[in-house]
């Protein structure tokens, strides 16, 4: 466990310094939403849209996953995210399309783009710069431009919470000042938890990647927040550990994986099962949980059950994610891995370009 407190062995593995990334989260929300206070809004305000549509993939696509799961309970219209290259038939001039991309460059995306474009979509931009910022300028789009330099999986607090603001300004999502601070307010306050410098036996981030250790973590989450953090999860432990992971949410995963874990026992004894709990659970969803840890718990090396902490659902969707995002990188670096390359992502971009 000691081996996470050797800061001069952290900085050798992590020479691309994903952690100080993960460690400035709360810096990160802090400049995103100063930087906000300078985007016009105009060309997106003022109208009633049918729906919105977000697209991206990979880091910059979750922004679309979380902002719907927090906003679409008190939504009057339809939110959906598209991850692919195609635009749904039924999306047309009378919706807002978001695309999301922190490189600017993503195929799928742009892909999106040029159909709702052809539709006579409202468009408001995402990205840090590339063909994206180019073609809001071409089209004279509304275009929040973000800080770039990072990993879009690592530029989340960039990425996400102008997204969650400009819908809160144009009068979708019912977010208020105070949710928005107090979240900001308890990242803070886990930052300093989750620090490098606080030790193992103090730090849950680092307690977390060593009980996973050399197993196969394997994440569920509820329907609606705690699902998009779930999904999360899995992509971290995927790109900053290197490490396969699966997840799956309450109650759906009721209805199938439930009764998957009977057999290959001598196999699933080396995954992990991490629940993560949200203390405002409904009875049948709490009953749900609490049966389906009996009815697995001797499929897995071990279950791990975490309390969702915050004073608001948007307190409680960043507090989760956050923990997921330090602990993948504290499992690399428990590994000798380190967090940021993604080689296997740029020789497969490798091949595609080819075909251009």
């Amino acid at each position: 466990m000691k081996e996470l407190d050797n800061l001069n062995k952290i900085k050798k593995i992590d020479n691309d310094g994903m952690l100080e990334v993960e460690e400035n989260f709360y810096k990160q929300l802090v400049e995103a939403k100063k930087n906000f206070d300078s985007v016009d809004l105009v060309k997106v305000s003022g109208k009633n849209y049918k729906g919105i549509v977000f697209l991206g993939m990979g880091g910059s696509g979750f922004v679309g996953d979380i902002v719907k799961s927090l906003i679409k309970d008190s939504s009057t219209i339809p939110i959906e995210v598209v991850k692919g290259y195609s635009l749904p038939g039924y999306i047309d001039k009378d919706w807002l399309v978001i695309p999301v991309s922190y490189s600017g460059n993503t195929e799928e995306t742009i892909s999106c783009i040029n159909q709702a474009i052809k539709r006579g979509a409202t468009i408001l931009y995402i990205t840090s710069g590339g063909k994206l910022e180019q073609m809001a300028i071409d089209s004279d789009a509304c275009i929040i431009k973000v800080k770039g330099g990072y990993q879009p999986r690592g530029a989340i607090g960039f990425l996400f919470l102008p997204a969650l603001l400009a819908l809160k300004d144009i009068g979708i999502a019912e977010i208020s000042d105070k949710e928005i601070n107090g979240a900001l307010s308890h990242i803070k306050e886990l930052a300093e938890k989750f620090h490098r410098n606080v030790e193992t036996g103090k730090n849950f981030a680092k307690q977390l990647a060593c009980l996973i250790g050399g197993n196969l973590p394997v994440v569920y989450g509820t329907s609606g927040y705690l699902s998009a953090v779930a999904y999360r999860w899995k992509c971290e432990f995927n790109e900053n550990s290197k490490t396969p992971c699966f997840w799956a949410e309450f109650p759906e995963l009721n209805h199938n994986e439930t009764v998957g874990w009977q057999r290959l026992i001598s196999t699933t004894k080396e995954f992990i099962l991490i629940v993560l709990r949200d203390e405002d659970e409904n009875m049948r969803i709490k009953t749900r949980i609490n049966t389906t840890i009996k009815l697995v718990k001797d499929n897995f090396s071990e279950i791990v059950e975490i309390p969702v902490e915050g004073s608001s659902k948007l307190s409680k969707a960043l507090s989760a994610m956050y923990i997921g995002d330090i602990a993948s990188v504290y499992l690399a670096l428990l590994h000798g891995v380190n967090p940021t390359p993604v080689k296997k992502i740029e020789k497969l971009k490798a091949e595609l370009a080819k075909l251009d």
